[in-house]
C-alpha cells in the first residue's frame, strides 16, 4: 500500500463528497490536526476556500456566506480551543437557521483525556446549538470505510438543510502522519458511486391538510381586522406571495425591514412600514385592535410591535413556521402552523372567495395611519444636525439596485426599522437577529461579499472595535467593502433605556467610551477612511465608487442624537392632531 493511502482516500472521500451535494465554499482556518482535510479541500478543482486566521472571525465570514447563498458554507479548523471560538457563530446560525457544515479535526481517541497537546474534549462540543453531531470512525484502508466517510457526510447534509436550516458538526479524529499523498491516483475517487451523491437526497414542503386550510379560510372571512405580519428570513417567493395575499384580505402587511417587504417595488401594496413609530403612542395604539394576526418568519424587530400584540385581547394569534421549533416570545400564539410559508400563501388562495361588499375601513385606518407617520419621520431630513435616524434616509437614497446593506445590532438596526420607508428600488436589508449579539459583524458582511453581493455595512463604534480583526479578510480575499462607521463613542441604544437614568454607574457600564482613532485601524488593513463634518460630505462621498475597503466615520453625540429622535416622535404625533 502507498504511504499514508489509508488518510488520503479516506478524506478525499469525505472531501469529495462535500462538492458532490453541491457544496462551493469553505472556510480554513490554518492548523496541523486539520492538516489533511484543508490540503485536500485546496487541491479539489470544484472546491472555493478561504484562508480565516481567527476562528472566531472565520465562523461569521462563513456564515455571511451561507447567508447569502442560502447554501451550506463548511469551516474547518484543527483541534483543541480553535474549536471553541466557532460557537457564536453557530449559536447565531441556529437561531437564524443558516446552514453550516462544522468539521472540527482533533487528536486521536488514545490521546485524550492524558495531558496531551491540543486537546480538549470535542464530543458534543456545541449541545443544542447544532442540529445534529457525528464523530467518524479513524481512517481506515477499505472501500466500506470510504463510503462509510460518504454517507456520513450526507446524514449531516440532510439535517442540515431540512427545514428549519441550521448548523451540523462533525468531530474528525486523525493519527500523524497527517500529510496525504498527492502521488495517488484518482485522489476523490474512492468510495464513489455513478450518481452524483453518495445518496439522492429528495427536499419536500411542509404543508396543511384540508381541515386546516377550511378553519383558516373561515377565520379570514369572519374576522376583518387582521393583520399579517412579515418578520426577518421570510423567502423572497413567499414575501410576495403574503403581501398578495393582504391584498386579497384587505389586510394590512407589516414589513419588518429585515423582510425585505420595503425594499421590494411594493408601493401600490398594502404593506405598513411605519408601525414601530406610531405603535408606541398609547391612543393609536389601542385604536388599533385586532381580531387576528398572521405571523410568518421569526419575530420583528420592534419592540413596540412585540408589546401591542402583548396587549391584544380575544385576538387569534397564528405563527406559521416550518419544522418543530417556537418562536413565539409574546406567548400569546393560539395557533402554530407548521407549514412552508410559500405553500401555506398558496393554499388560501385555493380556498378563499372574495365578496363585494367587504369593509375596508381597517385598511384604509392603517393605511391613514402610516402616510402621516411617514410624513413626519420623512422631517428629519431637514435636521441640520448628524442625526443617526437621518444617515439610514440619506444612505437608503444611495445605495445602488440589488445591493446589500448589512446593518449592526443595538442602535443601526432599530435606525433602520425607524427611519427606512418602502422604496421604490429593489435591495436587501441583513442583520444577525438570530441572537441578536454585535459580535462578528463586519466577519458577516464581508462573506455576504465573498459570495458576490455589493455590501455597505451600516454599524456603531462598539460593534466594529469588537470585530476590528476580521478586516483583514477585505485585505487577503480582495473583497469591496463600504462600511459606516457611526461613532458615538460608546453604547448609544442604552441611552433609550432605563439604566440611562442612573448615572451614578450608566457611562462606566453602559456608556462604555473607548475614545479611538479608527483612522490608524482603517490604514492598518489597507483601507480608505473618511471622516464626515455635514451631510454634504456624507453624500458626496456615497456617490464615489470604491474597490476596496473603504470606511466612512461620522461622528454624533449620544445624548443629542437622544433628543432628535423625542423631537421627530414629537413631529410624528403633531401630524396625528391636525
Amino acid at each position: 500500500m502507498k504511504d499514508n493511502e489509508a488518510l488520503t482516500k479516506y478524506i478525499g472521500a469525505l472531501v469529495d463528497e462535500l462538492s458532490a451535494l453541491n457544496i462551493q465554499n469553505v472556510v480554513i482556518s490554518p492548523g496541523s490536526r486539520s492538516t489533511p482535510i484543508s490540503m485536500l479541500v485546496n487541491e479539489h478543482p470544484k472546491l472555493k476556500s478561504y484562508i480565516a486566521v481567527d476562528e472566531r472571525g472565520a465562523g461569521f465570514f462563513a456564515l455571511g456566506i451561507a447567508k447569502s447563498t442560502k447554501q451550506p458554507t463548511v469551516l474547518i479548523c484543527t483541534s483543541g480551543t480553535a474549536a471553541s471560538n466557532y460557537l457564536p457563530a453557530i449559536s447565531e446560525a441556529r437561531e437564524s437557521r443558516i446552514p453550516l457544515f462544522v468539521l472540527t479535526a482533533d487528536r486521536p481517541h488514545e490521546l485524550r483525556d492524558i495531558g496531551a497537546p491540543q486537546a480538549m474534549n470535542q464530543i458534543g462540543l456545541y449541545g443544542s446549538f447544532v442540529k445534529k453531531f457525528m464523530e467518524l470512525a479513524l481512517p481506515e484502508a477499505s472501500e466500506a470505510m470510504y463510503q462509510y466517510a460518504r454517507s456520513s457526510i450526507n446524514r449531516l447534509y440532510r439535517s442540515c438543510v431540512t427545514a428549519p436550516m441550521g448548523p451540523v458538526h462533525m468531530n474528525v479524529p486523525l493519527r500523524e502522519p497527517l500529510v496525504p499523498n498527492f502521488a495517488i491516483d484518482d485522489l476523490f475517487s474512492a468510495g464513489k458511486r455513478k450518481n452524483s451523491a453518495h445518496t439522492i437526497l429528495t427536499k419536500t414542503l411542509a404543508t396543511i391538510s384540508k381541515e386546516t386550510r377550511s378553519e383558516i379560510t373561515e377565520l379570514f372571512q369572519s374576522k376583518r381586522k387582521g393583520l399579517l405580519v412579515c418578520g426577518p428570513y421570510v423567502e423572497g417567493d413567499a414575501l410576495k406571495r403574503i403581501i398578495a395575499l393582504g391584498s386579497l384580505l384587505d389586510y394590512p402587511v407589516l414589513c419588518d425591514p429585515l423582510s425585505n417587504g420595503r425594499t421590494n417595488n411594493n408601493e401600490d401594496s398594502n404593506v405598513i412600514d411605519t408601525y414601530d413609530t406610531f405603535l408606541r403612542f398609547e391612543d393609536i395604539a389601542n385604536s388599533l385592535e385586532s381580531e387576528i394576526i398572521v405571523r410568518f418568519g421569526s419575530m420583528p424587530v420592534s419592540k413596540t410591535f412585540t408589546q401591542y400584540t402583548q396587549r391584544q385581547q380575544d385576538c387569534e394569534l397564528i405563527v406559521i413556521d416550518e419544522g418543530d421549533l417556537w418562536r413565539d416570545p409574546t406567548l400569546k400564539a393560539t395557533q402554530m402552523i407548521s407549514c412552508d410559508d410559500l405553500e401555506f400563501c398558496n393554499a388560501i388562495f385555493e380556498s378563499y372567495e372574495k365578496t363585494t361588499d367587504f369593509q375596508t375601513d381597517w385598511l384604509n385606518e392603517w393605511k391613514s395611519i402610516n402616510e402621516k407617520t411617514k410624513n413626519g419621520l420623512q422631517q428629519a431630513e431637514q435636521f441640520d444636525e448628524l442625526f443617526e435616524g437621518k444617515i439610514v434616509q440619506v444612505l437608503a437614497k444611495s445605495l445602488e439596485e440589488e445591493s446589500t446593506l448589512f446593518v449592526s445590532n443595538s442602535m443601526p438596526i432599530r435606525d433602520v426599522d425607524t427611519f427606512l420607508l418602502s422604496q421604490s428600488k429593489k435591495f436587501k436589508i441583513a442583520c444577525n437577529r438570530g441572537v441578536n449579539g454585535i459580535d462578528g459583524t463586519i466577519a458577516t458582511a464581508l462573506g455576504m461579499a465573498a459570495a458576490g453581493d455589493n455590501v455597505t455595512l451600516l454599524i456603531g463604534d462598539l460593534s466594529f472595535y469588537h470585530d476590528l480583526n476580521s478586516l483583514v479578510l477585505s485585505k487577503l480575499h480582495h473583497l469591496p467593502l463600504r462600511v459606516i462607521l457611526v461613532n458615538n463613542d460608546g453604547g448609544g441604544i442604552f441611552s433609550f433605556l432605563p439604566q440611562s437614568k442612573e448615572e451614578k454607574h450608566f457611562e462606566a457600564l453602559f456608556g462604555t467610551p473607548l475614545g479611538l482613532d479608527f483612522e490608524h485601524a482603517t490604514a492598518l488593513f489597507g483601507g480608505i477612511h473618511t471622516k464626515i463634518n455635514n451631510w454634504f460630505d456624507f453624500e458626496d462621498v456615497l456617490s464615489r465608487k470604491n474597490d476596496g475597503l473603504q470606511v466612512i466615520e461620522i461622528r454624533t453625540n449620544r445624548q443629542e442624537n437622544y433628543d432628535l429622535h423625542q423631537k421627530v416622535w414629537s413631529i410624528v404625533k403633531s401630524k396625528y392632531e391636525k
